[in-house]
């Protein structure tokens, strides 16, 4: 018999996004698998929309986040994850598309290399549905586990999100959840953990079998004062995980390039009235990992208040140009 995929879906009022999602995976070629939707408590006709599909293909299925549980992706993950019965598992967001064969072909390149504990393919872009790409810029790595680590921290481009693998079920049920204090570098973050400490051997081939929708509502969504200050506040988990899986000689050799990374997030995504008590914690972090010196604590510390209190006033770049010079300074 044909091994179960269990595909695992977070949504949260995406009524207007989610049918075309739930047609791909309902339009796959393989047959044999488990659709996990976990609704985080919808406030539009997410539930209802979902149900219909129910209705019509008893493949799908719908969990409803408890409320004694935290919110957010993450949660809805891993209560996907506790409920999987498949024999592979993959996630999915319920904004994006699945190429028709997408499960069809990771099964059987699976049932080809079953010594590998995770495939990683490839993932395109669209816009507009009828539309799809392959995504010029994708990055196909096959690197041991401690090159692909430095990949994911300092390259521009991550390796992978968390849509392009797919899981053997008994390589992560039971051995890893997704971190649920973190809002932001969700995808980052579970990756290092999983590199980490599950020391995967995995093969990432270079076909687009599925799509990820970029579109103007999905990008301004981060672009406001609470996108902002989640990213902030999801800053403090995401470098104790990266400070978690660098050695001491990462980290003594990639110093300067974790110190410059932290304050470009902070010069992008701190503004006026962004509570900064998270990001100090992040700093007491920086300074017991790394030891900052009394120039880069300055700089940190420095464009944390301007861009807190004096972003866009005059003499803001000025300042904020010498506060950068100092700290990228040999």
């Amino acid at each position: 018999m044909n091994p179960v995929v269990s595909i695992i879906i977070p949504t949260f009022n995406r009524e207007n996004l989610l049918n075309e999602t739930l047609n791909s995976i309902r339009n796959q070629t393989y047959t044999n698998w488990e659709c996990i939707i976990i609704d985080d408590i919808s406030t539009d006709a997410s539930v209802e929309l979902i149900n219909n599909f129910r209705l019509k293909d008893t493949r799908f299925n719908l969990i409803i986040r408890p409320l004694n549980i935290v919110k957010g992706a993450n949660s809805c993950r891993n209560i996907g994850i506790e409920n999987a019965q498949g024999d592979y598992i993959m996630f999915f967001d319920s904004d994006d598309l699945l190429k028709d064969n997408c499960i069809e072909n990771r099964v059987s390149e699976f049932k080809k290399k079953s010594n590998y504990d995770m495939l990683v393919f490839s993932m395109g872009v669209f816009e507009n549905f009828s539309k799809p790409e392959i995504y010029p810029k994708r990055k196909v790595i096959n690197y041991n586990v401690k090159k692909t680590i430095n990949e994911f921290i300092f390259s521009d481009t991550l390796p992978w999100n968390i849509c392009r693998p797919i899981y053997k079920s008994t390589f992560i049920k039971n051995k890893i959840k997704f971190n649920e204090k973190i809002h932001n570098f969700q995808d980052d973050e579970f990756n290092l953990r999983v590199l980490y400490h599950l020391k995967p051997k995995y093969l990432s081939i270079d076909f687009t079998d599925c799509y990820y929708r970029f579109d103007t509502i999905s990008v301004k969504k981060y672009n406001n004062l609470i996108g902002y200050q989640n990213v902030i506040n999801s800053l403090f988990e995401y470098y104790k995980t990266v400070f978690e899986v660098l050695d001491s000689k990462d980290k003594i050799e990639n110093k300067s390039k974790l110190i410059k990374k932290l304050f470009l997030q902070i010069q992008f995504f701190v503004r006026p009235k962004i509570n900064l008590l998270s990001l100090n914690e992040t700093f007491k972090l920086f300074d017991v990992e790394l030891k900052l010196s009394f120039r880069e604590k300055f700089s940190l510390n420095a464009i944390k208040l301007l861009n807190n209190y004096y972003l866009n006033f005059k003499g803001y770049y000025y300042i904020s140009k010498k506060v950068k010079l100092l700290l990228f300074k040999k």
